[in-house]
């Protein structure tokens, strides 16, 4: 085979395999977070997944932007997403939710239970496309 056919069957290989990613590798995700038609000034977000699932990921919310990289993302699937803020500002509340530390005290949440510890917020992450999702709470 002369050089110029083998250079070409090379570049057809890299073009074949880069068309063939993995569509189980982690994905990055990212968005936006609103409270009350605001940005969500701080907190965090975590993404669980529903049913049989191999990654779960969280992030920090700040000025109400998210993103989780590539590296620690999540791989293609459903996710149960709940968000969290706390009135760092505000008065601290007892607290059952600390194993190990009676009478713990930790900051009021400032996102309603709906949003969190009773979430029904989902996300599908997919193999292909961006994977931006915008979270808007009342």
């Amino acid at each position: 085979m002369c050089t110029q056919g083998r250079g070409l069957v090379l570049v057809m290989g890299v073009v074949l395999i880069a068309g063939c990613a993995d569509p189980n590798a982690r994905r990055a995700v990212s968005g936006t977070v609103s409270l009350n038609g605001q940005p969500l000034d701080q907190g965090s977000i975590y993404f669980a997944p529903i049913g049989q699932g191999s990654s779960e990921a969280g992030a920090t919310i700040e000025n109400g932007n998210y993103s989780i990289p590539r590296d620690v993302g999540l791989v293609p699937g459903t996710y149960k997403v709940s968000i969290f803020s706390y009135d760092r500002t505000g008065a601290k509340v007892q607290s059952e939710e600390i194993p190990g530390d009676p009478g713990a005290t930790q900051f009021k949440e400032r996102i309603p239970r709906k949003y969190n510890a009773e979430s029904k917020l989902t996300a599908e992450v997919t193999a292909s496309g961006k994977n931006a999702f915008d979270f808007n709470l009342d």
